[in-house]
């Protein structure tokens, strides 16, 4: 079952149902976040970019190599952290969250999902779409595209309709966007009452990841839905996961 949903903000209508029934219809039980940069890359790697397209320092043919090389590292590292934490989760009724653009984590996470098993959603602001940045059914099973309530779109728009999805979410470095989906998540777990969605960072993956536990949030709140200790392997994450929600509830005997 794949849907498409088109969220127009100054529309007045529900898309609770349409959420909804794809969510019952497909018997997904925990829907499992990935949050991160499209164009997240190391100190280490800038500087060996760098070194690569300085004037005279390789051939054009040497340059290309090296620098394929180097994304399909950087692809590859942020691919075996997501294969660590779902690896596990094989057979759970899981639905597979990401931002839905062809770059980076949002790409990597729905790609890894799909090659499991997973259902997957994707989260994005019209001007993903119009540009032709939004993936395609064959790595989403839900696109969710976000219209803006004021002026033209703008990468953020999404960032509401994002958050009220996931029971938890994973982040993987992550720049201003990133920190903007956590900072909702935070605020959205203060009211009284909710169903707390947790936040996960991977430790050591630089950006938002490794600044979440600094955030200014409220200190109560903050202990409730953020790891207390560094969190580095798919292991880990599935051990605060297991401890700390109910994503065993989604397995399927």
């Amino acid at each position: 079952m794949k849907a498409q949903i088109e969220i127009i903000g100054s529309g007045t209508g529900d898309f609770t149902p349409a959420i909804t029934n794809f969510i019952e219809g497909n018997a997904i039980h925990f829907v499992l976040a990935f949050s991160g940069g499209a164009d997240d890359s190391s100190p280490l790697l800038k500087h060996l970019s760098g070194m690569l397209s300085a004037e005279g320092a390789f051939d054009a043919s040497t340059r290309d190599r090296f620098t394929a090389l180097l994304k399909e590292s950087k692809d590859g590292f942020v691919a075996d952290i997501i294969r660590g934490i779902l690896g596990p989760l094989r057979g759970y009724r899981i639905a597979v969250q990401c931002g839905g653009t062809i770059w980076g984590v949002p790409k990597i996470a729905a790609q890894v999902a799909k090659e499991m098993g997973f259902h997957t959603i994707g989260v994005f602001p019209l001007v993903a779409k119009t540009k032709g940045y939004a993936l395609g059914e064959d790595l989403l099973d839900l696109s969710v595209c976000v219209h803006p309530m004021i002026d033209k779109s703008n990468w953020g728009d999404e960032t509401p309709v994002y958050c009220k999805l996931p029971n938890a979410t994973i982040v993987i470095g992550g720049g201003a966007g990133t920190m903007v989906e956590i900072s909702h998540l935070l605020k959205m777990n203060e009211a009284k009452g909710v169903a707390i969605r947790h936040i996960v960072p991977i430790f050591g993956t630089g950006g938002t990841a490794d600044k979440v536990s600094f955030f200014p949030g409220k200190p109560d709140v903050m202990a409730k839905c953020i790891p207390h200790h560094p969190v580095q392997t798919g292991e880990e994450v599935l051990h605060y996961l297991r401890t700390h929600t109910n994503i065993d509830d989604s397995f399927v005997d």
